[in-house]
């Protein structure tokens, strides 16, 4: 097996991420607009806009420069923002992009805010530009409800990005990966805001800038001036409007030495931008990879055994779709936050029709009010994402009456999988009922073949998605996927069932009645069954677990009724032991383990740069019970780093699911086996 060269040496210290959870944390802008419409801060004591908005951004921001910038660029560019504010750069941006860009390229704009706006303050202000209203109506139908993170939001044709970070600004950007081409610093002035541009701030702007990167700042301060001059920005006063402003302008001519991403992280290059993609798999996932792949025009080919997508696991009658309130700022419990909040947006962008929505989860009144204390503290959900409740609140909002205190997430609910997958897929050249048995690369790509070891197809990069299947190729043996089954039960509602309105989580869950049934899960079984055995038996035993993870007065709604006449679902999922799934390329094993040795003494100290990857090999596996919710996010990280784009989560969120990351513990550990 080919495997990438080696890689130079380097003297490595990793970066701590500090929590930017300095509890409570505050993201209120404290906005007010005054009788001519203008956007005024009261934490700032100062007007979002001093001069005439729209002359002042297009004279400042959208000059030569900002054409220059865009030159040469064929696949996408890349424009990074300090201060997203009202939006108006944003929208500008793309209305220029729209104008001049008549091919497939496409535009990322990422944009540090640590105190955004809601939707419609950002649309209040908007529509004072009727030049910019379709621009302001598509950012306001995609725009994200603030809270900490990274936000994802496409434009309907998929030609541009804009990834919203918030939180505060130092913090965010040290979490951001990528290059960026051309930056807009569109903070408050120096004297009141001094966080925007501090001499951290801008050694982040170096280490994000490609050689040569543009930069313009709308404050000319000859201390900001200094402070980028120190990281390598060369730049000169220019002035605007007719001589009534001073802008900074300039390049990036230095080379920052800063890199944050450890070396056993590092994606390799970027795959070629033309090129046949193939994805083995037509789970959640798999689709969820082939809609990633799709909204950049790749040329995509989905491989199944079954039949029909969404088969096996990914075949129940519903999946539950529904933030988990942790109670720290974990790697893991920021993933599932943000997946959650892109899971909405792409159901949204979908038009499927819900099965039901709203979902209550049963806690401990004490513990119930901790995980949302903890939830607002830190800013991690948007406001009104999961509400407390009362036992008399609880029964109102689910049509049953119950004595249980709950979080109530109104946005969450039931979705029936297949529909979702099969939307997902629509674009992709489906492969239905080729079993892919082995790959192996050659020079001209990746070759499948099936159980007779005749040719199936050749790609040019390939992406394992099989789920617990996915073990059974070579390449990524190494990854300690294991598998579970999971049995679901379908009950008949009846005249105290069917008032059920809203999904219910505790221990298990149960859902309202969909065709007659509620859907009663999950068992979780680690042994006891033939994995590779289709269809897996559904069992009484496993039926009474399911009931038996019910309170009781839920499990009164179901009296009387015999296990043996309910209907069930099996089916065998894959999982990881940390619970996160397997999101990315695939190290060549036996190098790394030589490599990166040196890990059993710690992770500082020299390394190679990077890693030795299989080529073009990527794999897409391990969401337990959870792919439903968190696959549209997976796929989205794993898109743009196969393309080289900027990541769409946090760096050290993204890493925690990198497939080295089993390598590089293993080694730590000492556990590292003979592979």
């Amino acid at each position: 097996m080919k495997a990438m060269s080696s890689n130079p040496i380097e003297y490595f210290r990793p970066r701590r991420r500090s929590d930017i959870a300095k509890k409570p944390l505050d993201i209120d802008p404290n906005i007010t607009f005054n009788f001519g419409g203008r956007p005024f801060s009261s934490r700032y004591n100062s007007f979002y806009h001093e001069l005439r908005p729209l002359e002042a951004a297009k004279d400042i921001f959208f000059s030569n420069l900002f054409m220059r910038s865009l030159k040469g660029q064929t696949d996408f560019s890349v424009i990074g923002e300090l201060g997203f504010g009202t939006g108006l750069n944003f929208a500008l941006a793309c209305n220029y992009w729209k104008k001049r860009n008549d091919c497939d390229a496409r535009l990322h704009y990422v944009a540090i805010e640590p105190y955004p706006l809601e939707a419609h303050q950002v649309d209040k202000f908007l529509s004072g530009f009727s030049e910019l209203d379709a621009e302001r109506r598509e950012l306001i139908s995609g725009y994200p409800k603030p809270h900490v993170g990274f936000h994802r939001v496409w434009s309907k044709d998929n030609k541009i990005a804009l990834t919203l970070a918030v939180g505060p600004v130092e913090e965010v950007l040290a979490e951001v990966e990528a290059e960026v081409g051309l930056w807009f610093l569109n903070g408050f002035p120096l004297r009141i805001n001094p966080e925007m541009w501090s001499q951290t701030v801008c050694l982040e702007l170096a280490r994000l800038s490609k050689p040569d990167a543009y930069l313009i700042s709308v404050r000319d301060d000859k201390e900001i001036q200094h402070r980028l001059a120190m990281q390598g920005f060369q730049m000169e006063k220019r002035d605007s409007l007719c001589g009534k402003l001073r802008v900074l302008e300039g390049k990036f001519i230095g080379k920052s030495e800063v890199r944050y991403l450890a070396p056993w992280f590092r994606p390799p290059p970027p795959v070629q931008s033309q090129g046949t993609i193939g994805v083995i798999g037509a789970g959640i996932a798999g689709c969820a990879m082939a809609e990633a792949l799709a909204r950049r025009g790749k040329r995509t080919l989905l491989f199944d055994q079954q039949e029909d997508v969404a088969q096996r696991a990914s075949g129940i009658e519903a999946g539950l779709i529904a933030p988990e309130l942790g109670l720290n700022a974990s790697n893991m419990n920021r993933f599932y936050d943000r997946a959650y909040r892109m899971a909405l947006s792409s159901i949204e962008d979908s038009e499927i029709e819900w099965n039901s929505r709203g979902v209550i989860e049963f806690f401990q009144k004490d513990e119930a009010r901790r995980r949302v204390q903890h939830m607002k503290d830190g800013a991690s959900l948007w406001h009104g994402a999961a509400q407390l409740m009362s036992p008399s609140e609880s029964s109102s909002q689910i049509g049953i009456k119950v004595s249980s205190h709950g979080i109530w997430f109104p946005h969450g609910g039931a979705l029936n999988p297949k529909r979702y997958a099969q939307y997902m897929s629509q674009k992709a050249e489906s492969f239905l009922g080729a079993t892919v048995h082995d790959i192996t690369y050659r020079d001209d790509g990746w070759w499948l073949y099936d159980y007779s070891g005749q040719r199936i197809a050749t790609v040019d990069t390939l992406v394992i998605a099989a789920a617990q299947q996915s073990n059974f190729f070579k390449p990524i043996s190494f990854l300690p996927l294991s598998s579970l089954l999971g049995q679901i039960s379908f009950i008949p509602k009846n005249e105290n069932s069917h008032k059920l309105k809203a999904s219910i989580i505790n221990n298990g869950y149960l859902m309202p009645s969909i065709d007659g049934f509620h859907v009663l899960g999950s068992t979780y079984s680690r042994d006891g069954f033939e994995e590779n055995q289709w269809p897996q038996p559904v069992t009484i035993e496993r039926h009474k677990q399911n009931y038996d993870n019910l309170d009781w007065e839920l499990k009164s709604l179901f009296s009387g009724y015999q296990f043996d006449q309910w209907l069930g679902y099996s089916a065998i999922r894959s999982a990881t032991p940390d619970r996160l799934p397997v999101v990315g390329p695939v190290p060549e094993a036996k190098k790394f383990k030589r490599d990166f040795a040196r890990l059993s003494h710690g992770p500082t100290g020299k390394f190679p740069s990077g890693v030795a990857y299989q080529p073009n090999l990527f794999v897409l596996a391990g969401f337990g019970s959870r792919g439903i919710m968190t696959s549209a996010l997976s796929a989205e990280v794993l898109t743009s780093q196969m393309l080289g784009e900027p990541w769409p989560i946090e760096r050290t969120v993204a890493t925690a699911l990198s497939p080295s990351r089993f390598l590089a513990r293993g080694i730590q550990n000492s556990l590292l086996k003979k592979i």
